[in-house]
């Protein structure tokens, strides 16, 4: 237990003095008892410290009397112990009432009660409080360290401080993600997120990754949050996380800073170790999307077994993705963290809808392989910002198809606009018209393509090029054609259902010109 004032009426000979002002505030730590009886006293106190005095030198003027007191106060003195009657029959009444005013406490001493006997006392106490304190944050250090060996998670280091503690302990990093805890629960993530948020809107968050030391934090019933204990966990000097440690019943203490301090050089640890796991299979992830992508992916079974380890599936259907970040190259110090940030905020986004983390990260470009089952729309409204574009490639399957997938995003970079989408069906048509044979090829394809390949197709198709002969008129098509109106009609609703849109598009109709005289070029 803390000795403090309260607690030193009740168990030291103290418990003959009388309190005569304070006396709500006996709550004060005593850190050490100091006799100081010389007029200048001010220089020689030091905070928490409760001082003795025989009233020699206690100014009897008003002021004075009232002016030391609240100079003691500010020097946070935990209280004043007068003998009397000696040289002072009672503190003068204007030290009672400064005392009173601010919250100091002072007490008087029967006279015939030795100075001595309170030191030994009263510094006994503090001492073995200390040497009780150190033996059981050594306790809690060892048996920290050996969940530390044993933990397979942050939540298990939260655990064991927990038990040992009594109290409700949690790992959070520096978003409010909820790391690890006694109660991980999506009520909770949600509540470390509020409260994170809290603590920014309050400048309290800067304030906590500026300090060394652990910081309490008051009560934010707004969020539901108790009176907590954070101490920032550090990885070369920057803040990664905090360890949070809640008040429960029993007042945050000594033991609990000291506990706190303790976790955050483990959780630093276990983190550290994490993070170099985590980086080599990074390294494994983007090795297997770099080849992928480079068309150098060997298609023997062990190379394919390692890629499906790897989260990649020779039979899935894949678009490639490429977010192009708005950071100058080379890329700053900033650049780099401000890059990181957005891959860690990708990997999460892509753990949390059940994809494979295949990511690749080159200068101020990330790409990543997403499934076609998952459309990218939500992801870049959940990730998107200013200070980035996404290019999609056309969904891909296989080897050869990621390498392609590559060639697809590569050739929208130099279309790429902050904060835009952009998917690779948006350059095809210009690149048909500047000559690109793959992309005439896939033109044809994407516009007439189902006519071509329908057994029946051909008067379809013939319909389609009398069409884009006659400007869409339908009775003239007719004419051309020699069928009746009606007839035309009909094949008109069969293209469309087919080709997936309506012909009376302008630019649709444009590009199934286009389409029709490209088809024309390649037979001749």
């Amino acid at each position: 237990m803390v000795m403090d004032i309260a607690s030193a009426l009740k168990s030291t000979v103290l418990r003959d003095a009388t309190v005569v002002a304070g006396r709500e505030f006996l709550s004060n730590e005593v850190t050490w008892v100091h006799m100081v009886d010389h007029p200048d006293i001010i220089d020689w106190i030091k905070p928490g410290q409760l001082l003795l005095s025989t009233g020699y030198n206690w100014p009897r003027d008003t002021d004075r009397a009232r002016s030391l007191v609240l100079d003691l106060k500010a020097r946070g003195l935990a209280g004043v112990v007068l003998a009397v009657p000696k040289f002072l029959e009672h503190f003068p009444e204007a030290s009672v009432l400064a005392a009173e005013e601010v919250g100091l406490p002072l007490l008087e001493l029967p006279w015939e009660v030795p100075f001595s006997a309170i030191t030994e006392d009263i510094h006994s106490r503090i001492i073995r409080y200390q040497s009780a304190i150190i033996e059981r944050s050594e306790e809690i250090h060892r048996a920290l360290s050996n969940a530390a060996v044993m933990a397979n998670s942050l939540s298990d280091l939260a655990k064991a401080l927990g038990n040992l503690l009594g109290r409700d302990v949690n790992f959070v990093d520096a978003d409010g993600l909820l790391l690890g805890g006694i109660h991980v629960s999506q009520e909770r993530q949600a509540s470390e997120r509020q409260f994170m948020r809290a603590l920014n809107a309050n400048l309290l968050l800067r304030k906590l990754q500026d300090s060394i030391t652990p910081i309490l934090i008051d009560a934010q019933p707004e969020v539901s949050m108790p009176r907590r204990l954070g101490c920032p966990i550090r990885i070369r000097g920057s803040m990664v996380a905090i360890v949070w440690v809640d008040e429960g019943d029993q007042p945050l203490g000594e033991l609990d800073v000291r506990a706190a301090e303790h976790a955050s050089i483990i959780g630093a640890l276990h983190l550290a170790h994490m993070r170099a796991l985590h980086m080599q299979e990074e390294r494994l992830g983007y090795a297997l999307v770099a080849t992928l992508l480079e068309g150098h992916f060997e298609e023997s079974p062990s190379a394919i077994e390692r890629a499906k380890l790897g989260g990649w599936d020779p039979d899935g259907e894949y678009r490639v993705c490429l977010v192009l970040l708005d950071e100058p190259l080379p890329l700053s110090r900033e650049g780099f963290l401000r890059r990181e940030r957005w891959v860690e905020r990708l990997r999460k986004y892509l753990t949390g809808i059940g994809e494979a983390q295949l990511l690749y990260v080159s200068l101020n470009q990330i790409i990543f392989l997403l499934s076609s089952r998952s459309s990218a729309q939500p992801l870049w409204q959940t990730l998107g910002s200013r200070g980035a574009a996404l290019a999609i490639s056309r969904p891909h399957k296989g080897a050869q198809g990621m390498a392609t997938g590559g060639q697809d995003v590569n050739a929208l970079v130099p279309l790429l606009k902050p904060g835009k989408i952009h998917n690779f069906d948006e350059i095809l048509f210009p690149r048909a018209l500047l000559g690109d044979e793959n992309a005439r090829e896939l033109f044809i394809q994407r516009r007439i393509g189902p006519l071509l390949a329908e057994k029946k197709g051909e008067a379809l198709l013939e319909t389609l090029d009398a069409l884009c002969q006659e400007g869409f008129q339908l009775a003239n098509t007719a004419r051309r054609l020699g069928i009746h109106i009606s007839t035309l009609r009909y094949r008109v609703e069969r293209m469309e259902a087919m080709l997936g849109a309506t012909l009376e598009d302008q630019t649709h109709r444009f590009e199934l010109q286009v389409a029709m005289a490209l088809h024309h070029l390649k037979d001749e």
